[in-house]
């Protein structure tokens, strides 16, 4: 597997990754062009493609910040043809052992089986549950802001990381309240 870094909306790999992206996010989970442009231009942000280099297709992504005590996982989706094949977990397992500090994610509360899936995925590869009530702000005007349940690999992280990681999400990545 190769892995491509995306730097720019014009990077010819872009339109694979969006036609992933669109299909594996809500709208109101989804950034437009325009701020994923914003993103690229934040050297804390990361958003790597893995492509299969004998199909040359996009098999899957994964959309990270690099902060200094801890690398927060904004959007990670794999192809719906190559699910169920380890390869997410196989991505997942390269970012965690590539950060130096601990890796934190947001999953949908568990409500069905979908979600109930996801939350058991992550848990098989090392991540827990924090207690914080979370809210994570719209990508879009005109939609609300959503709960959402953080994990973090590892262990659980204390109080005083959780109010670094809510300012920051509020801050740099989605630039609310500057």
């Amino acid at each position: 597997m190769e892995i491509i870094r995306l730097t720019a909306t014009d990077h010819p790999r872009y339109t694979a990754f969006r036609n992933i992206y669109d299909i594996s996010f809500p709208i109101y989970e989804q950034r437009t062009v325009e701020q994923q442009q914003d993103a690229f231009s934040d050297s804390r942000y990361h958003l790597d493609c893995h492509i299969d280099p004998v199909n040359d297709l996009l098999l899957g992504f994964i959309a990270y910040w690099r902060f200094d005590s801890y690398t927060y996982v904004e959007h990670f989706a794999i192809h719906p043809n190559e699910r169920g094949k380890g390869l997410g977990g196989l991505i997942l397992k390269n970012l965690i052992e590539q950060e130096s500090g601990r890796v934190l994610l947001e999953i949908d509360p568990v409500t069905d089986n979908v979600s109930a899936a996801r939350l058991h995925f992550y848990q098989l590869h090392g991540f827990v549950e924090n207690p914080y009530p979370h809210t994570h702000p719209a990508y879009r005007n005109g939609y609300p802001d959503h709960s959402l349940v953080v994990l973090s690999s590892g262990e659980t992280i204390p109080d005083i990381e959780y109010k670094r990681f809510a300012s920051d999400l509020n801050r740099v990545i989605m630039k609310k309240g500057r």
